[in-house]
């Protein structure tokens, strides 16, 4: 025959139950816990190791429609990751440059390494009109280094692959360079604004 428990021993039937947590107590923790996740990842991404390997990318274009010369440059030797972009119209420049993540710089050089750039030569694929943009291509690492040009109305493959992903990184959260509209263009609409 069974003994029974030991008052010291026995807990009451309510006490062992499980309370459910309250919906705003689960609310709150899921709110923390993803704030809380944001800024782990943030810091992970900033703490990341980085080597930089001489590398650096850039392509000129002279003779655009946008200005006499516009380009875009990603580097990390001077002043770690970063990428700079650059118009000149008029003999006026216009400039900016951002930081990068190493883990952002280390996707866009990805992406500009897939066109297999150290073997790329001045293009044949262009459209090659005497009035046509012009080109200009230097790339670099700790092993290669690559300088070419294209005559073109528009970037061709392969040489899209390097100037695509430079363009969307130099824009990306930016607003354009300079003011396209020229000045008597402005003092025109003034004009018709105040008829």
């Amino acid at each position: 025959m069974r003994s029974p428990p030991s008052p010291d021993l026995a807990w009451p039937r309510a006490a062992r139950r499980r309370v459910a947590p309250a919906p705003w107590a689960v609310a709150a923790v899921l709110v923390l816990e993803a704030c809380g996740g944001g800024q782990r990842e943030q810091i992970e991404r900033e703490a990341q190791r980085f080597d930089c390997r001489g590398r650096r990318a850039s392509y000129i274009v002279t003779h655009h429609i946008a200005a006499d010369e516009i380009g875009v440059q990603i580097d990390c030797a001077e002043a770690g990751p970063r990428i700079k972009r650059w118009r000149e119209r008029s003999g006026t420049r216009q400039e900016d440059a951002r930081s990068l993540t190493p883990g952002e710089f280390d996707k866009l050089w990805r992406e500009i390494d897939g066109t297999g750039w150290p073997n790329l030569r001045d293009c044949s694929n262009g459209t090659g009109g005497k009035r046509d943009p012009i080109y200009v291509f230097d790339i670099k690492d700790d092993q290669n280094q690559a300088s070419f040009q294209c005559q073109s109305q528009s970037a061709p493959y392969p040489y899209s692959g390097i100037v695509g992903p430079l363009d969307l990184a130099a824009q990306q959260g930016r607003r354009q360079l300079g003011d396209d509209e020229p000045a008597e263009l402005k003092a025109l609409d003034h004009k018709d604004k105040q008829r």
